[in-house]
């Protein structure tokens, strides 16, 4: 394992994906399993399964980049694109990494993935060095940070520092430095893959809030619609409403089955190493913020749903007493006219 003194240049590979969901359903040939170095409980079923479709590779920027195409169900596809850098200073590591994102972009949509929500992320895997790892944070820290901020402009100082501090040790030789679009990991040993299966499943818990929290938006436009159309039927109305309460309870079941699950299961796994990673990445992501951010607006819908019925029974019952004295008008009005035939004839 070579020792990287000041002159000698930091080489690694670089790993980008991008994670978008589709309608189609996804055929995968083999399960994918990474099993970290690490010690770890075995829990099955906390993080989600991935199965490979396919790999491909392709010249990109003269860079040979491996690219895996994998799906999580239901409808969860990720492509990830892999190169090596010889020279963590002077390679052109954005423009590589932006091509490659653009390479997993096409694939995304040759799976009819929605192209208004998808995530992209970048990893920086180093293995060639030995002794602390921190020393290279003196050395290329403000390269390190720029890199992770995706910024090809210098950074301030307390910026550098601010983003160099979001990290995590578990051995003495190993680090991992987390932001919002990308991480840098160190490890003499190169166990890289757990942890970027670790970042896809955040990125992929990201993912799935946003489109819920559009379509949380959506339906609170369509249930405004509803109450301002004041012209038209009740009944029907009331239909319609009672059609979104089916879908707002559908929505919440989607979102416990599929985005608490995966955080609340990685959770038990308590101290351990991922669960202490998992917990870094997400509260970069603001993954919690998102989370309540949506119960917020389900309860919400509820509320409306709730109010709205309240008013829509007081109407029908008020329409059902309107019509119940039209009936009897209508039944006094009928032995009037019977009580004056008779009198008429009688005569």
């Amino acid at each position: 394992m070579e020792i990287h003194p000041t002159g000698l240049p930091l080489r690694g590979h670089c790993v980008s994906f991008m994670i978008g969901k589709t309608d189609r359903v996804l055929e995968a040939s083999q399960a994918i399993t990474s099993r970290p170095l690490k010690s770890l409980p075995d829990y099955p079923g906390v993080m989600p399964k991935q199965g490979l479709i396919r790999e491909q590779t392709e010249r990109i920027l003269d860079r040979e980049v491996d690219l895996v195409v994998k799906a999580v169900p239901p409808g969860i596809v990720i492509v990830e694109g892999s190169f090596p850098f010889f020279d963590l200073e002077n390679d052109p590591l954005l423009e590589v990494s932006h091509e490659v994102l653009l390479v997993c972009r096409r694939i995304l949509s040759e799976f009819g993935c929605h192209s208004e929500f998808d995530e992209e992320y970048t990893v920086y895997c180093i293995s060639d060095y030995q002794g602390d790892p921190e020393v290279f944070l003196t050395l290329h820290g403000d390269r390190i940070a720029a890199l992770l901020k995706d910024e090809r402009m210098a950074l301030d100082e307390e910026e550098i520092r601010a983003t160099l501090q979001v990290n995590l040790k578990y051995s003495k030789d190993d680090l991992t430095i987390v932001d919002w679009d990308g991480a840098f990991l160190f490890d003499p040993k190169g166990d890289f893959a757990s942890n970027i299966e670790l970042f896809q499943t955040a990125n992929l818990q990201l993912l799935r809030s946003r489109i819920l929290d559009n379509l949380l938006d959506s339906r609170l436009q369509q249930m405004v619609h509803l109450l301002r159309r004041t012209r038209e039927r009740r009944l029907l109305r009331s239909g319609e409403l009672r059609k979104v309460l089916r879908e707002i309870i559908e929505i919440r079941t989607t979102s416990l089955l599929e985005s608490e699950a995966v955080d609340q299961n990685i959770k038990l796994i308590g101290d351990w190493y991922s669960a202490r990673l998992y917990g870094l990445i997400s509260k970069k992501l603001h993954l919690e913020d998102w989370n309540r951010n949506i119960t917020e607006k389900l309860d919400v819908l509820e509320d409306v749903y709730t109010m709205a019925t309240e008013n829509f029974s007081m109407s029908a019952t008020q329409t059902l007493e309107f019509i119940l004295i039209g009936g009897w008008f209508l039944l006094q009005l009928g032995w009037f006219t019977l009580l004056f035939l008779e009198l008429f004839y009688l005569k």
